[in-house]
């Protein structure tokens, strides 16, 4: 009888176990029945990025060299026609760096005073001061639509709207626009409640020169955003899926933060690369050997990883190494856990919450400090359950 009772428990267990897996695998087939495949309308690569020693690179202003009393809002967005060539910029843009190709091989870096608010006023590159109080959150609807620019037309999809130079934005375009959409809100929806019913603003241009003469951009940048305002400029290109779904993450996920303590860098950039190749179907061609850095055992300690608050001066190679770990340590917190304690631990740094405490109270044991963190997520490498897959999969 013993015997029996035990073979019955048995049994259960299995069938219990064949169902979990079943509606494991059906959810995870219905989320990717919901994924839109994103599809680049444009055939033209970015420029390549001057390298140190050649001519170029003489006159192409890194992101961080730019003059921090030279920016304001770009002269087209007002309602005076636009100056040729200004020198200025809005202060909240965001530089990005195109991901995904060989000539770019440095993911989106984005000077994080420009993104985080107009209050910082410090060098471009540079870390923002402590927060004083809290920002008031951007305006909405109408009190964010801005004057058509001269050469412009205007069209609105559901959840954007679009200012595209000479010529109505393409169909293919705006499809791209919504199934980016909604691919990125299967993760962050819950970030951004505003995006149901208040549209983005995407500045798209015909070529480099004209988005560089508007935003005073340097030769190898292929886009820029402004996360309190809601606006993302950028031209055609065929890198410009990913480079729109890196933007289009900061808005939406860094904007959840605009009422509380900022978002630390390796979590705000973490999450945009972790959407930019999930979701936006566009991976870097530097992820599958710093992954594999990172399984060997290489790479930083959690604690200097979240130390960083600038990646000036790092290196090339070392800031690869930094954003890839960014991206495998937010793709552990939310592909490995349940998303809602990445939602709390999320609102908790929202509200200024030490990180060993935010971490605790969202996720339970034993993340009670950052290096139990880290014990877990380098198991989670080195048993290649979840992060080896980027690493392995083929090169599209």
């Amino acid at each position: 009888m013993d015997v029996l009772l035990r073979l019955r428990v048995l049994i259960w267990v299995v069938l219990l176990s064949l169902w979990g897996v079943m509606v494991y695998q059906y959810l995870g087939e219905e989320e990717e029945e919901r994924m839109r495949k994103v599809v680049s309308p444009y055939t033209t690569p970015l420029p390549s990025r001057p390298q140190p020693g050649s001519p170029e690179f003489a006159g192409a202003a890194a992101p961080e060299q730019l003059p921090p009393d030279a920016r304001q809002e770009p002269a087209w967005d007002q309602t005076q026609p636009p100056a040729p060539a200004p020198a200025a910029e809005d202060s909240s843009l965001a530089m990005v760096q195109p991901p995904g190709t060989e000539a770019y091989p440095l993911p989106g870096v984005r000077a994080p005073d420009f993104v985080r608010g107009p209050a910082h006023t410090g060098p471009a590159g540079e870390s923002p001061p402590a927060q004083e109080g809290r920002r008031a959150p951007p305006p909405k609807g109408a009190e964010r639509e801005v004057p058509v620019p001269p050469g412009f037309v205007k069209r609105f999809t559901r959840h954007f709207t679009i200012y595209s130079e000479g010529d109505p934005p393409s169909t293919a375009f705006l499809q791209l626009l919504e199934d980016l959409h909604g691919n990125l809100m299967l993760d962050l929806s819950p970030f951004s409640p505003w995006a149901k019913d208040d549209r983005v603003m995407v500045f798209l241009f015909k070529n480099q020169d004209t988005y560089r003469d508007m935003t005073g951009r340097p030769a190898w940048s292929g886009g820029a955003s402004s996360v309190p305002k809601r606006k993302v400029y950028l031209y055609e290109s065929s890198e410009l899926p990913g480079i729109l779904a890196h933007e289009l993450c900061h808005i939406y996920y860094d904007s959840f933060f605009s009422e509380g303590a900022t978002d630390p860098l390796w979590l705000s950039e973490g999450m945009a690369t972790l959407i930019q190749i999930e979701r936006g179907q566009a991976r870097p061609v530097w992820l599958r050997e710093n992954l594999e850095i990172l399984e060997r055992g290489g790479g930083f300690s959690l604690e200097a990883l979240m130390d960083v608050s600038t990646t000036k001066g790092m290196g090339d190679a070392r800031v690869r190494l930094w954003y890839a770990q960014s991206y495998s340590l937010v793709r552990f917190l939310i592909r490995t856990q349940y998303k809602s304690s990445f939602f709390k631990f999320s609102r908790y740094l929202r509200e200024g919450r030490p990180m060993a405490e935010s971490l605790y109270r969202a996720y339970g044991m034993p993340y009670n400090r950052v290096k139990a963190l880290e014990y877990a997520w380098r198991y989670e490498l080195t048993t290649n359950r979840l992060s080896h897959l980027m690493a392995s999969s083929p090169q599209p």
